[in-house]
């Protein structure tokens, strides 16, 4: 299928005509870089009308879903995360790239959360940051991020701009327990602590060992496939 060519015309004579991207070269040239400036308010009826009412308000309400293929060493407790698929109602998307860029952004917060983030505070220390630089705070790189497909769901809402909603924090957070559940689902611990660290999974893993050795749970049939 051919890609359509975007123009712009001359209003007074239309065969006159250049790429669009060649236009806004010359415009930018000619006046400097081009923006525009608006604004947008929360329709009175969706907040209160007390001072900071309009705080977190929404006009809209979106929603998320999210799948992560992981795995689990059950000798290190490791949890390594393969592919993250996000599904989101953003409404009407105004720009695809932006809102997938988001999309992305977000789950890889809730990554970093989930896996390695961890603000840890000295009480032997009047309250110091036990990893005060990004040397000692651990945030995932570009090797240490799963693989994430944005799938874009549009059911635009007549209250949004445009018919938009959202696409800023809405993905980020199911990413979290849908690694919680997948975690549970390859070697049957369940964990409500962040993040998901390899000790914290290790002992998790020993403790249900043992309360089954002991006869107090049946064993997990383990997903084979997930932990290694």
């Amino acid at each position: 299928m051919a890609l359509i060519q975007r123009e712009a015309l001359d209003r007074e004579d239309p065969q006159r005509r250049v790429p669009i991207a060649e236009a806004f070269w010359w415009a930018e040239e000619d006046h400097g870089l081009l923006g525009e400036v608006g604004s947008y308010n929360t329709p009175k009826d969706r907040h209160g009308e007390y001072r900071g009412g309009t705080i977190g308000a929404s006009p809209a309400y979106s929603f998320t879903a999210h799948i992560a293929d992981l795995s689990v060493d059950v000798e290190t407790g490791v949890t390594t995360v393969h592919k993250v698929w996000v599904a989101h109602d953003c409404g009407q998307a105004l720009s695809r790239r932006i809102v997938e860029g988001q999309m992305e952004g977000s789950v890889y917060m809730g990554f970093a959360e989930a896996i390695m983030e961890e603000h840890v505070v000295d009480p032997e220390h009047n309250g110091e940051h036990t990893g005060p630089s990004l040397l000692d705070y651990r945030m995932p790189t570009f090797l240490d991020t799963p693989d994430i497909e944005a799938l874009i769901v549009e059911a635009p809402d007549a209250q949004g701009p445009y018919g938009a909603k959202e696409a800023g924090e809405g993905p980020l957070h199911p990413i979290i327990p849908a690694i919680a559940n997948g975690i549970y689902d390859a070697v049957g611990v369940r964990i409500d602590r962040l993040p998901f660290s390899p000790p914290r999974v290790l002992a998790a893993i020993q403790a249900r060992e043992a309360e089954v050795a002991a006869g107090h749970v049946q064993p997990h049939k383990t997903n084979a496939r997930r932990a290694g």
